[in-house]
């Protein structure tokens, strides 16, 4: 069934859910190249369809506001749909401030320790990386993979001493890399 425009105003009033389901399919296209515009660069393709759901509610439940008057159908629910997308638009970017101190706290973890905590981790892998290939296999599988020496030393077909002393080296030369004393 087509509608007139008094006429779908005045079946939303009675609560006709006919009318209500025509107004969707009319206008949903139009609501959603709005809604569209206003969020598509903050937020998700579902947050944009739940903003036009909401905005079809806020049309049936405040369809007494609305003056034939003043605008016409169309432009009204694009008017709520502009106050509702900036709505949502509002509400994200109060969601995304958070207090620095409040996630150190809640945490537990200092972020500027974090933050040389990762940099020495870089500085590590990388001298580890430029050990000879031996000293290099040897040291990530004792230190990163957890192997004993007594392995290692089987493996490698070195005395336990000979492995010992390629880990103290490397060690001592990551200390060094990191300019601890």
């Amino acid at each position: 069934m087509e509608y007139s425009q008094a006429e779908l105003v005045r079946g939303i009033r009675n609560e006709d859910s006919a009318a209500y389901e025509h107004m969707i399919c009319k206008y949903t296209k139009t609501v959603f190249c709005l809604a569209y515009n206003i969020l598509s660069e903050s937020h998700s393709k579902e947050d944009i369809e739940e903003c036009i759901a909401d905005v079809f509610l806020d049309a049936w439940i405040k369809i007494a506001e609305f003056d034939a008057e003043k605008a016409n159908f169309r432009t009204w629910l694009l008017m709520l749909t502009k106050y509702e997308a900036l709505t949502y638009r509002r509400k994200k970017r109060l969601s995304n401030i958070l207090d620095i101190e409040d996630v150190g706290i809640k945490n537990g973890v200092n972020l500027e320790k974090q933050v040389l905590l990762r940099q020495d981790q870089e500085q590590v892998i990388k001298i580890i990386n430029s050990f000879q290939k031996i000293d290099r296999e040897i040291f990530v599988r004792r230190f990163f993979l957890g192997e004993k020496i007594g392995d290692l030393a089987k493996a490698f077909d070195l005395s336990r001493a000979a492995v010992d002393n390629r880990l103290l080296r490397g060690r001592k030369i990551i200390k060094e890399g990191l300019q601890y004393e």
